[in-house]
């Protein structure tokens, strides 16, 4: 199974609640571990510290994960059901391991029917098109609208979309909703994902009261890639990364995005990663760790 894959059933693309974009992306890491096919039960899931910061870009002190984790237990979700909703926790427990540095998390068990045993009627995305969005509405957006992908049109009442997105009430003025949360989204998803979208404005009198949403499929034909030759005389390669030696296991095509490749490493240990670089910055990381080997030699 590709662990980069985001599985979600439709009423938890549709749930309503409020995160920064550091703890959805949280949790879509987790979510990316669970077969969401096969697995029948929850377990516990891990997550480096290392692997955390390489996708958020950012280094953090204990001190901050700890309050990062009880915010997040604090944010619940609201899923909507057939006769009403569930309101639950994302995580039963959130455990933070020192000595290793990694968290142990658990889903709550409410939610395990919008993650296990998925058969129909869920959208499937790969988490590298989430992480380079900087903006959690962004996020959600892009969600909502690979529900209805291949519909190629989604249509939202204005207030709804605001209370799916759990907008600010300062965000609930529509040219300022418009400006920092659907103009923002837009240029993200076409520069970021794998999907682009236009809107329609509907009025009711001068008031903007609902949206169509155009959905696309970017194309990538269009778009620089590595040849199977550049990527496959990497494998084997050795590269300096966050500090050690590391050897090129896999080389994997990014279509969607201009010159870059998925790469999984390994180092001395054993632990591999996996991780975006664009193929001339390979290169050059490459040529960096040859001639440091030599140096050292």
């Amino acid at each position: 199974m590709d662990k980069l894959t985001v599985n979600q059933n439709y009423p938890l693309v549709n749930a309503r609640y409020k995160l920064n974009t550091n703890e959805i992306k949280l949790i879509l890491t987790a979510i990316s571990q669970i077969d969401s096919i096969e697995e029948e039960v929850l377990k516990d899931y891990i997550i480096k510290v290392s692997d955390l910061e390489q996708k958020l870009e950012t280094q953090q002190n204990e001190t901050y994960l700890k309050q990062f984790a009880k915010k997040l237990m604090s944010k619940p979700l609201e899923v909507p059901t057939q006769d009403g909703w569930i309101v639950a926790n994302w995580f039963s427990d959130i455990e933070y391991v020192r000595g290793q540095a990694k968290f142990k998390v658990r889903f709550s068990e409410k939610l395990k029917p919008y993650l296990l045993q998925l058969k129909e009627r869920f959208i499937s995305y790969n988490l590298k098109y989430i992480l380079p969005l900087t903006s959690t509405y962004s996020i959600r957006i892009y969600q909502l609208l690979k529900e209805h992908e291949k519909l190629t049109k989604r249509y939202f009442d204005v207030e709804e979309l605001q209370d799916i997105l759990q907008v600010p009430k300062s965000y609930r003025i529509y040219n300022r909703f418009k400006e920092k949360v659907l103009k923002v989204a837009q240029e993200e998803l076409k520069e970021h994902t794998d999907i682009y979208f236009t809107f329609d404005e509907e009025k009711t009198g001068k008031k903007v009261t609902r949206l169509i949403f155009r959905i696309y499929k970017s194309r990538s034909e269009n778009k620089e890639q590595p040849t199977i030759e550049d990527m496959s005389r990497y494998k084997g390669k050795t590269i300096y990364y966050n500090g050690k030696d590391r050897q090129i296991l896999n080389v994997w095509e990014v279509k969607e995005e201009k010159g870059y490749v998925l790469v999984q490493l390994i180092d001395d240990a054993q632990d591999t990663i996996t991780d975006k670089i664009h193929i001339a910055q390979l290169e050059k990381m490459i040529e960096y760790a040859e001639n440091r080997n030599s140096a050292l030699s």
